[in-house]
């Protein structure tokens, strides 16, 4: 089973920026020690709008989140690196694609670049961008940036853009036919969109195990005939994480934290107790999480979980000691041969 970090920038009141930076950074080395096979990057845009109670400050501080990714792969080995999700809507497709084919080349082919439509409102508003009108602009801007990463010499003419005969540069170099590609939706109509143009799927957390079967089932049986790669490695699916050893802590962050869960789930008023939550996300001891893990595997076939380990806005020491607990008692339950050590986690 491979897993993946999922890392927002969230800056409260009275936090340097630059000192969320470097603890982020710090994280992801860990995550590289110890052997995480990817992280993936939010965008967020004017973010102090956050909507959650009693919270001040910013909600996500990476408007260009592969800039970042950058400064990921200059001080890593070998993690890759993912953005969760590079918006298409807000951004002109081929300067998504420009920038995806510059760090395919510079990271040497580290890069799983996730698109999606955004769905914060105030993002929209901000942009004079009419949320009704973000499905039909984003299809639209994924058939631009697929063509454009290709290499290849195209025109196009839609609804939103009316492109000349172009050929961006530079070429695709490390991975062919262009940089590898997903896109965040629990949508039946767009799955089976990726199954046909050979996309990965990122699944939202809040989906059920059912609805998550169903969706991988259907892209297999499209994708599968065409010769594309249908592992269930590209269909990853992101699991909010919180793991300590003591069950009354876990109970206590879970109440405290219960407005960020209720958001999560769409419902700022009503949120599931404890032992339903447990069902959407991973949630408890190490052994607990060990069997939720286990059950994710088993009932859905998965087998790449993105965690998102500093939900509920945790300091960066209690993230670095989720990390290492899960590195130290849950990791070695799913480890492959020859997987790296563990790393020391610095404060």
């Amino acid at each position: 089973m491979r897993f993946s970090k999922f890392i927002a920038l969230v800056c409260p009141d009275g936090k340097d920026p630059a000192e969320k930076y470097a603890e982020s950074l710090e994280q992801i080395r860990m995550a590289d020690d110890m052997g995480f096979y990817g992280l993936w990057l939010s965008e967020n845009h004017f973010s102090s709008k956050t909507g959650l109670p009693g919270f001040r400050g910013e909600i996500g501080i990476t408007p260009k989140p592969l800039m970042f990714g950058m400064k990921i792969v200059d001080n890593t080995r070998q993690i890759r690196v993912g953005t969760a999700v590079r918006n298409i809507v807000f951004t002109h497709p081929i300067l998504v694609a420009e920038e995806a084919l510059v760090f395919d080349l510079l990271s040497k082919g580290r890069l799983d670049l996730g698109v999606g439509s955004g769905y914060r409102p105030w993002e929209f508003e901000n942009f004079k961008i009419d949320r009704e009108e973000a499905r039909e602009r984003f299809l639209e801007s994924l058939e631009v940036l697929d063509r454009a990463m290709r290499g290849e010499t195209f025109s196009f003419q839609g609804k939103y853009y009316d492109i000349p005969e172009v050929s961006v540069v530079p070429k695709p170099y490390y991975t062919l036919p262009r940089p590898k590609l997903f896109i965040a939706t629990g949508d039946l109509e767009q799955v089976q969109l990726a199954a046909r143009k050979d996309y990965g799927v990122m699944s939202f957390s809040t989906s059920s195990k059912e609805h998550l079967v169903n969706l991988y089932h259907t892209y297999k049986q499209i994708a599968e005939p065409l010769g594309y790669d249908v592992s269930r490695d590209r269909f990853p699916v992101t699991r909010q994480i919180y793991i300590h050893r003591d069950p009354a802590v876990v109970q206590e962050y879970a109440e405290r934290n219960l407005p960020h869960y209720q958001a999560a789930l769409g419902d700022f008023k009503t949120c599931p107790p404890l032992e339903e939550l447990k069902k959407l996300y991973i949630i408890g001891t190490p052994q607990e999480c060990v069997a939720q893990l286990k059950a994710l595997r088993d009932e859905m076939e998965c087998t790449h979980v993105i965690l998102w380990f500093n939900f509920g806005w945790l300091t960066h020491r209690e993230v670095c000691e989720q990390m290492q607990l899960f590195a130290d008692e849950v990791m070695p339950h799913f480890a492959e041969k020859d997987a790296p050590e563990t790393a020391v986690c610095k404060p």
